[in-house]
């Protein structure tokens, strides 16, 4: 029995450093990536010839085409080493089963009756760790994600509990798409609500303390029902039933009316703001949507506004506007017919709600909300989300204020990593992808 156990401890060391030298692969990767877009910038400019440039230029590429390669050989590796742990962990679970047994919870404490208003029941149980877990939203999905896990016991349990919930198979369309219809936000949302909560599965395999004892979570904007499912304030199931309403809510807010949103990278947010307020015109909405790194913003509204938004900005100087494949003015007012929709199911399930069992970071206030808080006391900032600008760049802030010194991102794509390069390097260099 104890060689199964030994060998599956050792199986989930070897995944851990797998993963390290990854991680170290794909920031070199990053590096390269950088190296060759400055040496493009600067081999034109100036006046000066791009010859002498060109050797440089393919040294660059080279080195960030072996970078590349790189990557790819390590995450290949750590595929077939998830395999070997998920294997390895059948087999002691079948000569150890007591220690697979899931934990019971603990009872909580009685809650004396007092003039002062109590302090949040802290947690039973060793002390968190400085772990933040963060969890992506809409935007972040692609085809063929979840391909790596679909065989898990715990992501097959939960795929057919949503698909019970939702009427559909969400694996369907993660694995296959097409992506036309994994981008409709009634489809998109379950499926990343399901990609989250898979990645959590995975990411208890390479750190389980990190899952079991976490200092902090965060979601942005979708990603937020992922967080608080994983602070146990609710179920897998309780949480999908919200995301499946939330996600049919926003989509028929967006049907409504013409709607766009617009990525928008290098004006402040002054000038931003002024920006959105003069297109707002009439019955027009113009707002920021998301508040993401240092110059970096998300706006959205009715089309005519925000193609007008994304003309100002240009000529403002900014270094990017794109229009966003996402179609509906989500965190702004032309999302209160879903609000109104979503507070309703949230009263509804309120009493089996559960206070966190760490510290949740909101998208609305960019500050915490401490482990033990009774769920009524923070709920109404959920639903006040859907027409609020998310404040992602605060509550990275604010957790890394608090003492949260390592960063995983649970679920599919890189995008909150490349967000906290541009927040704080020296944590970006402390952030994991567990990748689904």
């Amino acid at each position: 029995a104890g060689g199964a156990m030994q060998r599956y401890e050792a199986a989930q060391t070897t995944l851990a450093e797998a993963v390290a030298a990854g991680d170290v692969k794909r920031k070199a990767l990053l590096a390269a990536e950088d190296a060759l877009t400055s040496l493009c910038r600067r081999g034109l400019g100036n006046g000066r010839s791009a010859a002498p440039a060109a050797p440089r230029v393919q040294a660059a590429s080279q080195r960030l085409e072996e970078a590349a390669s790189a990557v790819k050989n390590a995450a290949e590796e750590q595929q077939t080493l998830e395999g070997q742990v998920r294997a390895a962990k059948v087999k002691a679970a079948e000569e150890n089963p007591e220690h697979f047994m899931p934990k019971k919870a603990a009872v909580p404490a009685m809650v004396v009756p007092s003039e002062k208003p109590a302090e949040p029941a802290q947690p039973a149980g060793p002390p968190p760790t400085t772990v933040a877990l963060l969890f992506p939203g809409q935007g972040s999905q692609y085809v063929n994600m979840l391909s790596t896990l679909k065989d898990t016991p715990e992501v097959k349990q939960m795929v057919s509990s949503a698909e019970a919930i939702l009427g559909w198979n969400p694996l369907e369309y993660c694995l296959n798409g097409p992506e036309s219809k994994l981008e409709e936000t009634s489809i998109c949302q379950p499926c990343m609500f399901l990609g989250g909560m898979a990645g959590l599965i995975k990411l208890r395999e390479m750190r389980p303390e990190a899952v079991e004892r976490p200092g902090a979570v965060a979601g942005l904007s979708l990603g937020e029902y992922t967080a608080l499912c994983a602070a146990g304030v609710f179920t897998f199931e309780e949480g999908m039933q919200l995301v499946k309403l939330r996600g049919e809510a926003m989509a028929e807010a967006a049907n409504s009316r013409p709607q766009a949103m617009l990525s928008v990278f290098g004006v402040d947010q002054e000038t931003l703001e002024k920006l959105c307020k003069e297109q707002a015109v009439g019955n027009e909405v113009c707002q920021i949507a998301n508040l993401l790194f240092p110059r970096g913003f998300s706006c959205a509204g009715t089309t005519d506004a925000i193609n007008r938004l994304k003309e100002e900005v240009e000529k403002a100087g900014a270094m990017q506007a794109k229009l966003l494949k996402t179609s509906g003015g989500f965190h702004t007012d032309l999302m209160k017919p879903a609000q109104e929709k979503l507070t309703v199911a949230l009263e509804e399930l309120m009493p089996k709600m559960k206070p966190p069992t760490c510290d949740i970071y909101m998208n609305v206030t960019g500050k915490k909300v401490k482990a033990g808080t009774p769920p009524a006391d923070f709920m109404p900032l959920l639903a006040k989300q859907l027409c609020s600008s998310v404040l992602w760049e605060a509550s990275v802030r604010s957790m890394i204020e608090d003492g949260m010194n390592e960063f995983f991102e649970v679920g599919p794509m890189r995008q909150l990593k490349a967000m906290m390069k541009r927040i704080d390097m020296n944590m970006w260099s402390s952030t994991t992808n567990v990748e689904v």
